[in-house]
C-alpha cells in the first residue's frame, strides 16, 4: 500500500506549507526552505528506485494527481491573503483559523516584516512549482482523456503558464537535443544565460504550434478554440482573486511567484537536458535526457526524474515509468542538481565530467559533428578532451 501512498506525500507537503504561510514571519520561509534541504539530504541517503512492478490499481495515481490542483488552489490563496494587511481577511479565513489555533494569524501578518516576504519568494518556487506545475506536466500529456488534459492546463494556469502546456507537449517533446528546444541548454551556457531564451522560445513555439493547430482545423486565431487565449482568461481571473483578496499587492505578489515559478520550471528543464545532443532528423531516445532514481525527489515529482523513459515515450502515465538505470544519471540527485545548477561554478564542476561520459558512453557517432561544434561554443576547455572531438569509437557505437 505504501507504493501507492508515498504519491500523495506532494499534495501533503505542499497543503503543510501553504498553511504555515498564514502565521507570518519566519513561517513565511522556514518551512519550505527546509523541505529543499530535506529532499537533498534524503535523496543521498536512501537507495535508489528502480522498482518497476506493474501497478493493480492505477485509479488510486489518479486521485493524487487530481488533488494536486486544489492543493495549488490553496496555496495561491495563502500567498494572497499574506499579501493583504490591516483588517483584510479574505474569505474570512483567518478569523476562522484563530478560532481553530489560538493564533491570531491576521496580527501575525500585519507585524511581518518585510525581509521575511523576500525570503518567502526565493524559498516559496519550488513548493508553488511542484504544487500545480508537475502535476499538471503529467496531466496535459493525457492528451487522450480530456478530463486529464483540461485539469492539467487549469492548474498551470493558475501561474500564467499558459505557454508550457502547449510548447512543451506539442514541441519540447518533438524538439529535444535539438538548437530549436526551448528547455535544452547549450553546452557552456548557465541558467543565467539559459533563461532568457528559453523564456521566449517557448512562448514563441506555443503561438507557433496553436496558430498552426487553429488553421489546420479552420478556425480564427482569435476564437473561443484558442487553448492559450482559453488558458489566458482562467490566469486573469486568478489575478483578478489576488486583486479581490490584497488589492494591487495582491496582483503583486501574484505576478512575482507567476516568474519565480516559471524560473524554477524552467531550472527543472536546465538539468534534465543540459548540454544533450540529438541530430535533428533522428529519433527521440532514453540517452537525450538525464535520467534519475533518487527514491524522494522521484515520489514528490510524479516519477519526472525517470525522464528517459518519459522522453523515449509520452504517453506512458508516470507509475509506469521505467527506472532506466543504464541511462545518463543527473549529478547529485533532482533536487541536489536543481540547486546546484543556481551556482554556475559549481554546476560546471558537476556536468562536464558527465558531459564527457555521455559523449563516450551514449553517444552516436553521427552526433560526433554537433557535439565537436557545441564543445567548441561551450568555451569549456575540459570539453575538449570529449571522444568525439577525437573522431574516435565511444562505447555505445564499438
Amino acid at each position: 500500500m505504501f507504493r501507492y501512498l508515498r504519491f500523495f506525500f506532494g499534495p501533503a507537503l505542499g497543503i503543510l506549507t501553504a498553511t504555515m504561510l498564514f502565521f507570518g514571519g519566519p513561517f513565511l520561509w522556514v518551512p519550505p526552505l527546509m523541505a529543499i534541504a530535506l529532499i537533498v539530504a534524503l535523496d543521498q541517503m536512501f537507495p535508489y528506485d528502480l522498482e518497476e512492478t506493474p501497478y493493480k490499481y492505477n485509479w488510486i495515481h489518479d486521485i493524487a494527481l487530481y488533488l494536486s490542483t486544489p492543493t495549488a488552489m490553496y496555496l495561491f490563496f495563502a500567498l494572497f491573503w499574506v499579501a493583504g494587511s490591516g483588517d483584510q481577511d479574505a474569505l474570512g479565513y483567518g478569523a476562522w483559523l484563530s478560532s481553530v489555533t489560538g493564533v491570531d494569524v491576521i496580527a501575525a501578518r500585519n507585524e511581518t516584516a518585510w525581509y521575511h516576504y523576500v525570503l518567502m519568494f526565493l524559498a516559496i518556487a519550488p513548493a508553488a512549482t511542484g504544487a500545480g506545475g508537475l502535476a499538471g506536466h503529467e496531466l496535459t500529456h493525457r492528451t487522450t482523456r480530456p478530463f486529464d488534459l483540461w485539469l492539467g492546463r487549469i492548474t498551470m494556469a493558475f501561474n500564467w503558464g499558459i505557454a508550457f502546456p502547449i510548447e512543451h507537449v506539442y514541441g519540447h517533446h518533438s524538439y529535444v537535443g535539438t538548437m530549436k528546444d526551448p528547455a535544452t541548454a547549450a553546452r557552456g551556457d548557465s541558467i543565467y544565460q539559459h533563461m532568457p531564451k528559453a523564456l521566449k522560445r517557448t512562448v514563441v513555439n506555443a503561438w507557433e504550434i496553436e496558430k498552426a493547430r487553429l488553421e489546420k482545423v479552420g478556425k480564427p486565431f482569435l476564437s473561443p478554440s484558442n487553448v492559450l487565449l482559453r488558458m489566458g482568461a482562467v490566469s486573469l481571473a486568478t489575478t483578478a482573486f489576488a486583486f479581490y483578496c490584497a488589492g494591487w499587492m495582491g496582483v503583486l505578489f501574484h505576478l512575482i511567484v507567476c516568474l519565480s515559478t516559471k524560473l524554477a520550471l524552467e531550472n527543472l528543464n536546465y538539468i534534465e537536458h543540459y548540454g544533450l545532443i540529438r541530430v535533428p532528423t533522428q529519433p527521440v531516445q532514453p540517452r537525450h535526457s538525464w535520467n534519475c532514481n533518487h527514491t524522494v525527489s522521484g515520489v514528490l515529482t510524479y516519477n519526472l526524474t525517470r525522464h528517459s523513459h518519459h522522453h523515449a515515450d509520452a504517453r506512458v502515465h508516470y507509475q509506469d515509468l521505467r527506472a532506466h538505470s543504464e541511462q545518463p544519471i543527473m549529478p547529485s540527485g533532482f533536487m541536489g542538481a536543481y540547486v546546484s545548477a543556481l551556482v554556475p561554478s559549481l554546476w560546471r564542476k558537476k556536468i562536464a565530467p558527465k558531459l564527457l561520459e555521455w559523449d563516450r558512453t551514449q553517444a552516436d557517432r553521427s552526433e560526433y559533428a554537433l557535439i565537436r561544434e557545441a564543445n567548441e561554443k561551450s568555451g569549456w576547455p575540459e570539453l575538449g578532451a570529449s571522444v568525439a572531438n577525437s573522431g574516435g569509437t565511444n562505447a555505445a557505437t564499438a
